[in-house]
């Protein structure tokens, strides 16, 4: 189990999503975080102004979301593209509505990342769509699932993958004299010391799994969206919080709510958390 980090000038324990590294899925699976994943969407919607990222070709039959979650995005997609087939894929589906209130081109399946691709889905998919492993994978070699994803993508097919920019982070204020103390420790906590780094390499890391053509887009929060998101933040963070004291990391959980409160405040003050987002589009070789 993976030890809380202390820092050298305060008695208390320092917070660190280093903490996430052995948990898998690091947050909760609930009613609450099934809001918290449907406001995420919304909102990344409103940052994005797409679904698909418009480098990706339009004729587009099959389409699989990887990680799929509350399905929201196949949802929406299916509007999009009503006579092509949509499969989400996660390995579990309790956030998602029930199969009879999906959209009849839409299917669910569970599938775990880090095992072999089924035979029945290789090389099937025109576009892979998959957003946030950024904590799946923490502490993680990446290239095994990157590979897996390569399998999935019909030679010539896309790969859109959206993520959180954790090096690119930064505390927006109102006024620059505001201090933010606790959110400046959340922003510290969610670098990791440079744990998720690898999020601004992925087209380094595709083009050697056997991807083309990646290309990465960086995308920050309008100051309209600025608490909108913050909060949303906070709520991840709650989430954290019980996944570690679940797990027996009291010290720890304590910590990251004590954060929270806080933070709730230096936003309410006109401070506000910030994550840039990345669209990484890459393409499997025709050849391939």
């Amino acid at each position: 189990m993976p030890e809380l980090e202390y820092s050298s000038d305060s008695a208390h324990a320092q917070a660190s999503f280093r903490l996430a590294d052995g948990l898998g899925y690091a947050l909760q699976q609930n009613h609450r975080s099934v809001i918290r994943l449907n406001l995420q969407h919304f909102l990344w919607r409103q940052v994005f102004g797409f679904h698909i990222h418009p480098s990706v070709p339009t004729d587009l039959e099959m389409i699989v979301d990887v990680g799929c979650g509350t399905a929201l995005w196949l949802i929406d997609v299916s509007r999009q593209f009503p006579h092509s087939q949509l499969d989400g894929l996660d390995i579990d589906l309790t956030q998602a509505p029930h199969p009879k209130w999906l959209p009849a081109n839409v299917h669910l399946h569970s599938w775990d990342i880090f095992t072999d691709v089924p035979a029945g889905l290789e090389a099937k998919y025109d576009l892979l769509h998959v957003r946030l492993l950024v904590l799946v994978l923490s502490g993680l070699d990446p290239m095994p699932v990157l590979r897996h994803f390569l399998q999935l993508v019909k030679p010539g097919g896309y790969l859109q993958w959206d993520e959180l920019d954790t090096v690119n982070m930064s505390i927006k204020k109102v006024d620059p004299s505001l201090s933010a103390p606790a959110l400046q420790e959340i922003k510290d906590a969610s670098h990791a010391g440079g744990r998720h780094d690898w999020v601004l390499e992925l087209p380094r890391l595709l083009i050697e799994a056997g991807f083309q053509d990646a290309k990465i887009h960086f995308y920050d929060d309008p100051p309209e969206l600025v608490r909108a998101f913050n909060d949303q933040h906070l709520l991840t963070m709650e989430e954290f919080a019980t996944k570690l004291a679940s797990k027996g990391q009291t010290e720890a959980a304590t910590r990251f709510t004590h954060l929270v409160q806080s933070a709730y405040q230096e936003c309410v003050n006109g401070a506000a958390l910030c994550f840039p987002r990345v669209v990484v589009v890459a393409r499997r070789p025709i050849s391939s």
